[in-house]
């Protein structure tokens, strides 16, 4: 008699969409759905999409005689751990305070787990990616906005809030542009997608020549996808906006290295299109910045499970069973 595949359902929730996939145990993606994020709406109607997405997963775990262990939600903002729902989700405010776990466990009849995103996401790459053979690691994501996690032996670190969870406004420069806090050198100014364009509208305001300009005529819309496939064609301003990335990048690193002496940090997030060339700049420059047994004991590396780190994170309590 065939064992059934043990699987949980995993459910990342994003800005623009929703995945909402399989994974099993040993960390694979076995089937995915694309559902769509809708705003300005209230919380019922906000979550219809995913629960439609939700039920086509689970028709096909009992379809394909899979197991299905229980549910785990990421999601872009802050968690009531205690409470198991939403504490704050700006994109989606109706999902502030909405007993989310309590809906769809009397809904789905399985256990359910939620996350903030870049929660999930460590987890994910302690469990199955590149902090697997690490204790003590951090995970530091840079897309609309920078969000950054610490596990110690397996565990959530949760001592050091103000430098975890979505870290807008953790400075990281005393020369570095005002923030909308009033503050100069917030992280979020000098690293967000924000402020990655306004790095290049300055350069095209000075008329800087770049291949960029064509993207922009041709109405492509700015991403750090974009910057990077230019900056792999050898565009002088996509390489120069790396090396300013990898400077700030390397200030905020810095500050988290010196707070916690993780054994390796994890960067994830669209700056990854960089590629190895961005992450060689930053180890140089961390090299040179720490003595080099402080430097060497903490491994900068990039995320192993990419894109899908938070979405495959989100299982992670269903892994072991």
């Amino acid at each position: 008699m065939s064992v059934a595949k043990g699987v949980a359902v995993g459910v990342e929730i994003g800005g623009g969409q929703t995945t909402v996939a399989l994974i099993d145990q040993e960390g694979h993606v076995q089937q995915r759905c694309i559902a769509k994020t809708l705003r300005s709406r209230p919380a019922v109607a906000t979550l219809d999409p995913y629960l439609r997405a939700i039920d086509m997963m689970l028709t096909h775990a009992r379809e394909h005689e899979m197991e299905v262990l229980g549910i785990g939600i990421s999601l872009p903002g802050s968690v009531d751990s205690a409470a198991r729902r939403p504490l704050h989700v700006p994109i989606l405010p109706s999902l502030n305070n909405f007993p989310l776990s309590d809906l769809l466990e009397s809904r789905y009849a399985l256990p359910t787990h939620i996350y903030a995103d870049v929660d999930a996401a460590i987890l994910g790459e302690h469990r199955f990616g590149s902090g697997k053979a690490h204790q003590r690691l951090l995970y530091l994501t840079v897309n609309a906005v920078v969000g950054a996690s610490l596990v110690i032996d397996g565990q959530l670190e949760r001592s050091g809030r103000q430098y975890v969870g979505h870290v807008c406004h953790v400075p990281i420069s005393s020369t570095g542009p005002r923030c909308s806090c009033g503050k100069p050198g917030c992280i979020n100014t000098l690293l967000s997608i924000e402020a990655v364009k306004r790095m290049v509208q300055r350069a095209l305001r000075r008329g800087e020549e770049t291949t960029l300009t064509q993207r922009f005529q041709r109405h492509e819309v700015f991403s750090h996808q974009l910057l990077g496939e230019e900056a792999a064609r050898g565009d002088n301003l996509a390489l120069q906006i790396y090396r300013e990335l990898a400077r700030w990048l390397v200030e905020a690193i810095s500050c988290y290295i010196s707070l916690f002496e993780p054994g390796i940090f994890i960067l994830g997030g669209g700056v990854l299109y960089g590629g190895e060339s961005l992450l060689a700049q930053i180890r140089t420059l961390i090299s040179a910045r720490f003595p080099l047994a402080l430097s060497q004991r903490t491994e900068v590396v990039s995320s192993c499970l990419r894109n899908d780190a938070a979405l495959i994170g989100s299982i992670v309590p269903f892994a072991g069973l």
